[in-house]
């Protein structure tokens, strides 16, 4: 199983907030034969933390976005190198994604607009970063058009795309076949924008996509029925679900969570079945989440923080990976 967290731009459109809280901070202690792995950066360059040893990927500038282990082969998908010239439109870049440490190139050097995802099913590399690529091919899925892929999933035989049609629905593809979760704004609805799937997760026969709907708010959808994910911070809003989880009937998401009340600043939390779980700042102003993973009772959370830079939470507990940067992906084995 492989969980997917976007961390919806690449570069630092992170909002912030004031929360108090105890310190619950600690270090990374002795592996003890569960293996953690986090995707990020340091500020700088793309990192993959083991055990919270951290391993530079490239010494270019860059970022990793999404770790996952298949078998014995850890799989890193991020961007290096990547010019942070935002001038025309936005920074641009190299996608590639790493299997052991080696860097493998998809496509050529770009405007970066989307983060990458990657997954595995048998002998083959399934990669996402607006486009869809197969062993470094570039394929397109039905009715994509001028849509978007945000993410990919593999679970067995069976190959998951999620993002945006032709027509600005948001839709998954299964082995190559449209999904349609739900419906553009356009001509449908008076006002609002077009739905967006950021991420997906496969249980059983049960398909989740997380992402927003068409008012702009955090979403996921279960066999294309919607929970809407709303905050306990009085004022506050919640935008998108960027990372998804399953684990037996638990339903775990990730998402952006604003409270004007504070300066329309973003707060690390995420929601099982739908109730909020606030996560400790530790003296931090500001901080957010872009990854869940669960194993076995623990909760692990990555994301970072204002004081903290690189950061996981397992079980509401902090520890920090790196003092810049952001930690983007975890995946727990």
């Amino acid at each position: 199983m492989n969980s997917f967290s976007p961390n919806y731009l690449l570069f630092v459109f992170s909002c912030f907030i004031y929360v108090s809280c105890t310190k619950t901070t600690n270090s990374i202690s002795a592996n003890t034969g569960t293996n953690i792995y986090v995707a990020g950066n340091n500020g700088t360059n793309p990192v993959l933390w083991k055990n919270g040893t951290a391993n530079m990927l490239s010494s270019s500038v860059g970022s990793a976005n999404q770790v996952i282990v298949s078998g014995n082969d850890v799989y890193v998908a991020g961007i290096s190198p990547e010019s942070q010239n935002l001038d025309p439109g936005g920074p641009s870049g190299q996608y590639v994604y790493w299997k052991n440490g080696i860097q493998n190139n998809i496509g050529g050097f770009e405007f970066v607009e989307f983060p990458s995802s990657i997954s595995v099913g048998g002998n083959n590399v399934y990669y996402s970063n607006s486009n869809c690529w197969i062993n470094g091919a570039r394929i397109t899925l039905q009715g994509q058009g001028s849509g978007y892929v945000q993410s990919t999933f593999a679970v067995g035989t069976d190959i998951y795309f999620a993002g945006s049609d032709s027509v600005g629905d948001a839709v998954y593809w299964k082995n190559g076949k449209l999904n349609v979760v739900a419906q553009g704004y356009y001509p449908t609805y008076s006002s609002g924008s077009d739905p967006s799937a950021f991420c997906i997760y496969t249980s059983g026969n049960d398909v989740y996509v997380g992402g927003s709907s068409i008012d702009n708010t955090a979403v996921y959808w279960k066999n294309g029925i919607a929970t809407t994910l709303k905050s306990a911070i009085s004022g506050s809003y919640v935008t998108s679900v960027i990372s998804i989880f399953v684990s037996g009937n638990d339903v775990y998401a990730s998402a952006n969570l604003i409270v004007p009340t504070h300066g329309g600043v973003n707060a690390p939390a995420y929601w099982k079945n739908g109730v909020e779980y606030d996560l400790p700042l530790n003296g931090a102003t500001n901080g957010n989440t872009s990854s869940i993973f669960v194993s076995g009772s623990d909760v692990y959370v990555a994301g970072w923080t204002s004081s903290a830079g690189a950061v996981y939470w397992k079980n509401g507990v902090e520890t920090i990976l790196s003092s810049s940067g952001q930690a983007n992906s975890i995946y727990i084995q």
